[in-house]
């Protein structure tokens, strides 16, 4: 991958990670592939070098990704007590909030920090900070950095970077997806990876609970702005009704954006904590999400976006459609 887009210091990365004994790994709460394949992609190729390596995760590993290997390794983040680590490594990761309150609170008693990630809206709030912005996955970032530690790539290695470049580019179906990419996944091919296995595993074997949101969402979604705009909202309570559990609720945007006409797809769920959480993808490449949900305090790319906001469902749900009939509005001025 190439560096002209990286906006901070990667040979100071490979220092400190050289000089680390104990590493701790950690990213986003709710992970998604990439957040897990990077993770895990870090912590066995250091682990290869003899360092003690921790890996955390406040929502633990999915489990459509726990077939990779040292998925079982992966721990909720301690909630009080001292650390032994020398340097906490936060990947794919773009604000501290978003490590949990447990992880915020990590990051704040280790001795050193580093943030390796590829959301242009990335924070840099970490002692030492590698951000490639508008790189395909925090995955793809991680490559050279492992290059440049002189770590062979371990087939289980690539297994775990190719789901986090798969899932981070559609299945190579976004159209940010480039020949890099291409050759990059061409590359973690050859290293080892079982192309038909491992998407089989990732996108082809749903719980049965999948199916019962599936149909929740195409039997209530809304279609509006003449198709241009297409949301969902998961009332407080519905997963319950379902008999299914937060991890069945991961990826719903996906179900509804793939609407012939829809430039945004907007799916709203209470958390029944006080929060919702919005997640939001757009089609079309005028139009920015990530814009829009910095409006709301979240954040992520042009294409595929997420928000927590406090608040009803209701409210939270017209503060966002509002700006989204805005952001429509503009593409006709």
């Amino acid at each position: 991958m190439s560096d002209m887009q990286a906006t901070d210091d990667k040979a100071r990365l490979v220092e400190i990670l050289r000089e680390a004994e104990r590493v701790g790994v950690i990213s986003h709460y709710r992970p998604d592939g990439d957040a897990i394949g990077s993770t895990l992609a870090l912590g066995l190729a250091l682990r290869s070098l003899g360092k003690r390596i921790t890996m955390w995760n406040e929502d633990g590993v999915p489990e459509r990704y726990a077939f990779l290997e040292g998925a079982n390794l992966v721990q909720c983040p301690p909630r009080s007590g001292p650390v032994e680590i020398d340097l906490l490594v936060c990947v794919d990761c773009g604000d501290p909030k978003r490590l949990g309150e447990a992880g915020m609170a990590l990051l704040h008693t280790v001795p050193a920090s580093a943030n390796i990630d590829h959301h242009e809206t990335n924070t840099r709030y970490a002692g030492t900070n590698y951000i490639v912005g508008g790189a395909a996955s925090c995955s793809s970032v991680l490559v050279p950095v492992i290059d440049a530690l002189g770590i062979p790539m371990s087939p289980a290695v690539a297994q775990a970077l190719y789901v986090g470049l798969s899932t981070d580019t559609g299945s190579f179906q976004y159209g940010s997806t480039t020949a890099e990419d291409m050759r990059l996944a061409a590359r973690l091919i050859e290293c080892g990876v079982d192309v038909g296995d491992t998407n089989r595993r990732v996108y082809q074997e749903q719980p049965a609970g999948a199916f019962a949101v599936h149909r929740e969402v195409l039997n209530n979604m809304v279609i509006e702005e003449d198709g241009q705009l297409v949301h969902y909202s998961m009332p407080a309570g519905k997963c319950a009704e379902l008999g299914v559990g937060r991890e069945e609720t991961k990826d719903l945007v996906n179900i509804i954006r793939i609407l012939r006409g829809a430039r945004i797809a907007i799916i709203f769920e209470d958390l029944e904590n006080g929060l919702i959480r919005v997640s939001l993808r757009s089609k079309d490449p005028r139009i920015s999400v990530s814009m829009l949900a910095a409006q709301f305090g979240g954040g992520g790319h042009a294409m595929a976006a997420g928000i927590r906001m406090r608040g009803s469902l209701a409210n939270c749900r017209e503060s966002v459609l509002r700006a989204a009939r805005e952001s429509l509005k503009k593409l006709h001025e």
